[in-house]
Order: structure tokens, then sequence, then C-alpha cells
């Protein structure tokens, strides 16, 4: 009975157990459905920006004016600008404007008066240069002289391009260059006579000899051997230019020799002269009378540069004066022809070579836009490799002394007797004068070449040239 009762609650509670997960569960109530958002236009694509070029910085453009004469001396400037340009690609392009000297001066004042136009530097000699900046045509060059740059050159050659007001008017190229006394080895051979060694020069007295026994006549004889005739000479031992446009400066180079100063300067009371100086006498006298001793034909008087040549290629001269920077001329006009060069003759002590301070550089007008840059171009060609690659076509001096150094002066032997000079130079400062020129010319010139023809002495001409210098060098 008892396991019958539990039974039945058993079945009971499985029971109400089935019953409760058969129950139905109360629907949810379904949320209300919320209204959808509008739909926001869509944001057309805006267009990309192309990308911007990138701006290209143009070089500043200079043009450079340069007087150079000789074929080598041109192609060589066109060198040094292009190697310029390299150096300062992107920044600078210098631009060559080949000019000459007859036409610079005219080219710049035209320029100036026109507002502008003509090239950033301008190559000159250093007396008109000092004129242009005394008639407002160029630049001070100062405010772009760094230190570097004032150590490029000598303290004398800066000074000879400084205006009494402190202003320097112009960059230095070349320093001048020596006269000196172009020989045939061959012919000197020949006579029997050495050259002087290199570092010595001959004496007035032994220059005179030899020149003598080069002086030969149809027969081989020489001037001084008996039987020598006279008038018929093949061979003369000296042919020196006594023309208008040479005299005045060889006879200023033997007064700056024997004295160390110009020939025209100012005396002690100030005043602009010009000086013959006793030390230098004899060897005016000699270069003078070189007509009448002998050893040179009257032709010497009007000589042009090309006949003188010609007679030295010729042989019809066995010396010739000139100056140095005739070398290249003449490699250039025979390149077989075999030539030398020795100083010209000093006297025994004269152990030093003064030259003055005359040279040529370059100067930046006025009217230039570009005068920082302008200045950049003339300083660098101070700087010592432009300054031997310049020397060495054009064979004027450097103003650089470190330019000596450099292979293409060192090396080559055209340059010894010129390299034996600079190392016992003195530079000598020249003061300009724009008198000198007219007085030159209307005075001093007419009465040393009567000199020279053998028609006045050499003390008549002095006092005659004396009667005026003082009132046309002062005026």
């Amino acid at each position: 009975m008892k396991t019958y009762i539990v039974r039945l609650l058993i079945v009971l509670m499985v029971g109400s157990l089935l019953a409760a997960g058969c129950t139905p569960v109360a629907p949810q109530p379904t949320a209300a459905p919320q209204p959808t958002a509008p739909l926001q236009p869509t944001t057309p694509p805006q267009p990309t920006t192309p990308p911007q070029p990138t701006k290209t910085v143009e070089p500043v453009k200079i043009g450079v004016y340069s007087v150079a004469w000789d074929t080598s001396d041109q192609a060589m400037v066109s060198k040094l600008v292009d190697l310029f340009n390299q150096e300062h690609q992107g920044r600078i392009q210098a631009e060559l404007i080949q000019g000459d000297w007859g036409s610079a001066d005219t080219y710049l004042t035209a320029g100036v008066a026109g507002g502008g136009g003509i090239a950033d530097v301008i190559e000159y000699y250093t007396g008109g240069a000092a004129s242009w900046y005394d008639h407002h045509l160029v630049i001070d060059l100062r405010p772009y002289i760094t230190d570097d740059v004032r150590a490029t050159m000598p303290s004398e050659l800066w000074q000879a391009r400084t205006a009494p007001d402190g202003a320097v008017f112009e960059s230095g190229t070349i320093s001048g260059e020596p006269n000196v006394i172009y020989y045939n080895p061959a012919l000197l051979a020949k006579a029997g006579i050495d050259p002087p060694a290199l570092g010595s020069a001959w004496t007035w007295d032994q220059f005179l000899a030899n020149a003598k026994k080069l002086t030969v006549d149809k027969n081989g004889k020489y001037l001084g051997e008996a039987g020598f005739d006279a008038s018929h000479v093949v061979q003369w031992g000296f042919m020196p230019r006594l023309d208008a446009d040479q005299i005045a400066g060889n006879l200023s180079d033997l007064e700056m020799q024997a004295t160390g100063q110009p020939m025209i300067r100012r005396g002690s009371d100030g005043q602009w002269d010009v000086f013959f100086d006793d030390a230098a006498l004899p060897s005016m006298r000699t270069y003078l009378g070189v007509i009448k001793e002998g050893i040179t034909p009257a032709l010497s008087i009007g000589l042009t540069g090309d006949s003188q040549d010609e007679a030295f290629h010729q042989g019809l001269a066995a010396m010739v004066l000139r100056g140095f920077f005739n070398v290249p001329v003449l490699h250039d006009k025979w390149s077989d022809f075999q030539f030398s060069t020795m100083p010209l003759p000093r006297d025994p002590g004269q152990n030093v070579y003064y030259m003055d301070t005359v040279g040529q550089g370059y100067s930046v007008p006025v009217t230039s836009k570009h005068p920082a840059e302008a200045a950049e171009f003339v300083f660098w060609l101070q700087t010592a490799t432009p300054q031997a690659m310049r020397a060495s076509t054009l064979f004027l001096g450097p103003v650089n002394p470190a330019a000596w150094d450099d292979p293409l002066l060192m090396d080559n032997p055209d340059w010894a007797t010129y390299r034996s000079l600079s190392s016992i130079s003195k530079l000598v400062p020249v003061e300009n004068n724009d008198n000198e020129d007219e007085f030159i010319t209307t005075v001093f010139n007419p009465a040393v070449l009567s000199v020279a023809s053998g028609d006045k002495t050499l003390d008549a001409a002095i006092a005659e040239i004396k009667a005026s210098s003082k009132t046309m060098l002062n005026k």
C-alpha cells in the first residue's frame, strides 16, 4: 500500500512538470518601426590640385667686355669665361663680348650716357680706368674686397688701382711686362758670342761691342773688321723700333732701371716734370746712338712691329728690342723659328729690376645691375690658376705672385728671362697724369727722334723738352 502511494505521487509530479512545459508563452509587444533618416546627398569628388612645377632660379647673367687682341689670348679669355661658368653654375653666367683697345673708352662712355645696356665688366689699362672713375663712369669695388681677395695682389698693385678718395676702381689682370732683347741663337753662335747666363745681363759696353760683331756685310766681314763694307750690310746687329709708339716708353724704361723712378713724375716741389737723371744718360745715349754707331739701319726710324718681326725672322737683324708679350706672336707667325730672350743691358752692381705698377684689369660700370656678381667675376680672375692661364698666352706678368708657381709658367722655358727678372724685381708706383699723352706726342717724341736720326744732340733735345714740360704736364 505504501509503495503504491509513492508511485502515485511520482506520476502526479511528472505530469505537472509536463503540463507546465506545454503552456504557451504570451507574445511580447513588438517595437514600433522607427522612421529612417533621409539619405544625405553624396559629396561629389573634388578635383585634385595638379603638382606645381618647381620654379627654376635663373643664374645672374653678366657681360664681360675683353680687349684681348691676340688670337691665342682671345681663345684663353673665352676658356676662362667657360671655367668661371662651370664653377658658378646656377648662380652666375658670364657672357663674353669681344671688344678692342680702340673702342673700349667709347663703348663705356656712350653706354653710360645712354643709361646702360652694356657689359657689367670692362677691361682696360690702369691709367684709363682711373680716368673713368674720375668721370663717374665706374664704381668703387671696395665693398666687395674681402681679406682673401686682398691677398691675391701686392699692396703696390692695389695702390695703383686706388683713387685719391680711397676707391678701388679696377681689378688686376696683368701687371705689365719687361722690355727684353730678343736674339737669334744661331747668329750669336756663328759670331762666337755667348749670351749672358740666366740671371745676369751684359753691360751696355758689352752689348755695343757684341752688336758690332753681329753687324755683317755681304763679304762676311763684321763692323770694325778691316775691309768692312758699311754700304752693303746684310745682317744688322741690333734693330729697335725708333718710332713714335715705342721710343718714349723705351727711354722711360732706361730711366726706371737707372734710378728706380719713372721718367715723368712729380719733383720735390710737387710739380709734374720729365726727368733725365745723370745715371740714366749713358744708356739713353747708347740707345739713341745706335744708327750713328752703325749697328742699326736708318729704316729703324718709323719701323712697325710687323716689319721688325719679319727682319728678325729673316736674319736681317740678330737682335731686336721688344716687349715680352711678343714671344707668342713670333711663335704664332713662325712655329719653327728658334729665338730666345735676354734682359736689357745694365750697369755693374745694378742688381734690382724695377717694374712699374702700370697694368690692366676690369672695371664695373655704374650702369651694371649686378655689381656684386660682376665683382665676384673680376676677383675670381685674380686667383692663382686663372692668373697663370691668362699669363701663359698673353706673356704679360700675373698680378698674383702665386701664379709663378703654376706649371704653365714654371715649366715653360720661354718664361725663364721674365722669371729671373721677377725674382729681383721691385714694384715702383706710377701716378697717372692726364696730360702725359699730349706732351709725349707733341713735344717729347719729335725731339728724341731727331736725336736718333742724328739731327740733334741729346743735350739739345733735353733742353727743348724741358722748356715746356712743366707747363704742359701741370695744366
